[in-house]
């Protein structure tokens, strides 16, 4: 069972198979949510009715990711986390290669040589060295090198950070403006598209970004908290007007890479699509 967040529509569709509610009860359900619905995480009104209401949680997840892929490795499905997506060889490391950056697995961390020289990102002050630290790993227990996506895909090319990664990866932007590459950049963008993966995954494997402490049931209810949440935007405002900022942010922990038996399809992203 999982909540089908493509559309409005099939989301109402997942949540009324969800509470077993006919058509006729949607409305008197739905007004009733809206009702006690506010902002606070422990709005004990709306934890109270799920459980009394539901006839059965999800136990599996639609995670959609956003990926500018070299043209060639747009058909490679597994979600490979960061730290093998550098330290392996893959067409993505090999183009860094060539032009003189790559990365080896240090004792805690993972290192960067450029042009023969390790890179020191303390002595580094064009770009944000602070962010490359943290995504290679420099600061125990706030490792980034996990593979992530959004649970909502209605509204997800409304969303600033779909906007922001069309040009290219935030790593690999992050990456040129520290080391002045800026050939590297011009490169990837013109030899690659934009494409959204969608992925199936049971929820006891994904952590909600924030809640790194939720145990399944947790999950499970906290998902169906913002289908909810997101139907009731719906429902009161115009669609012009909702904005994908509450799209809950889902990651793998910070060593897995998904199966290819986890994606679904994918999807290529225009400009155009980026309303």
């Amino acid at each position: 069972m999982f909540i089908d967040t493509h559309s409005r529509e099939s989301m109402i569709d997942s949540i009324r198979a969800i509470f077993n509610i006919s058509q006729l009860e949607w409305i008197d359900f739905m007004y009733e949510i809206s009702q006690i619905m506010d902002d606070n995480e422990n709005n004990h009104q709306l934890d109270k009715l799920i459980r009394d209401k539901i006839s059965e949680y999800p136990d599996e997840i639609l995670l959609f990711h956003l990926s500018r892929r070299l043209h060639g490795t747009e058909n490679e499905t597994c979600g490979q986390n960061l730290a093998d997506l550098l330290t392996t060889k893959n067409a993505f490391s090999d183009l860094l290669k060539s032009a003189g950056i790559e990365f080896a697995r240090g004792e805690n961390h993972i290192e960067t040589i450029y042009k023969g020289k390790p890179i020191d990102w303390d002595d580094c002050f064009d770009g944000n060295s602070s962010y490359m630290k943290v995504r290679l790993g420099y600061y125990k227990g706030r490792e980034d090198y996990c593979f992530n996506g959004f649970a909502f895909k209605d509204l997800l090319y409304k969303n600033d950070y779909a906007r922001q990664l069309f040009e290219m990866p935030e790593f690999l932007g992050q990456l040129i403006n520290c080391l002045s590459c800026k050939s590297v950049g011009s490169y990837y963008t013109k030899h690659s598209d934009y494409y959204c993966y969608e992925y199936k995954i049971p929820i006891n494997m994904v952590v909600f970004d924030g809640k790194d402490e939720y145990t399944l049931n947790q999950k499970q209810h906290y998902l169906l908290k913002c289908v909810l949440k997101r139907l009731v935007d719906y429902q009161t405002c115009d669609i012009r007007f909702i904005s994908d900022e509450a799209n809950p942010i889902i990651r793998l922990p910070d060593n897995y890479t998904i199966p290819p038996e986890y994606f679904v399809k994918k999807e290529k992203i225009t400009y155009d699509m980026l309303e």
